[in-house]
């Protein structure tokens, strides 16, 4: 087998270079953990498992952390039973999040009064219940349900605080 050396002068090769392109624009996949329906739904379990069915922007950001591993949500479990954390955890407050957050509120499915907790709104109520109706976020709502009772904001603030020690 022969190889064929290609000189920049070669017109030959230059003819076929030169021959149109077209190119079409096609959309970036987005990876499901970032796709903002799904995230949206999150957020309304998230603000569901909370106390009060208020959560705050920390404990938002907390259990969508949690909800990554599995080892995470028995992070939190453990310290909602009492158990003294044997990793120091890293919480990442991700934009994604805040985007989705945004959006619920511009849907109608949750509200929030300036700073203060975000809370379910009957459309939401409806939409987190067409949400377990349809039999999607199994993983999440599993997850959730493994944490015992509710997550109070308390419970953030000592998650948090345990890296600052």
């Amino acid at each position: 087998m022969s190889e064929l050396l290609i000189e920049i002068g070669d017109a030959a090769v230059l003819g076929w270079l030169d021959a149109p392109m077209n190119f079409a624009v096609r959309p970036d996949p987005i990876s499901p953990d970032f796709r903002p329906e799904r995230r949206v739904a999150v957020c309304l379990l998230i603000v569901d498992k909370s106390r009060a069915g208020k959560a705050s922007w920390k404990a938002m950001h907390v259990l969508s952390w949690a909800l990554q591993s599995p080892k995470r949500v028995q992070m939190l479990a453990n310290l909602k039973n009492g158990v003294n954390l044997l990793d120091v955890p890293v919480v990442r407050f991700e934009p994604a999040l805040d985007r989705a957050l945004d959006l619920a509120l511009g849907l109608g499915f949750l509200t929030r009064d300036g700073a203060g907790p975000f809370e379910l709104t009957i459309a939401g109520r409806e939409a987190l219940a067409e949400v377990r109706a349809a039999g999607v976020l199994e993983p999440e709502i599993a997850a959730l349900a493994g944490v015992t009772g509710k997550v109070s904001n308390r419970d953030v603030e000592r998650l948090l605080e345990w890296r600052s020690r």
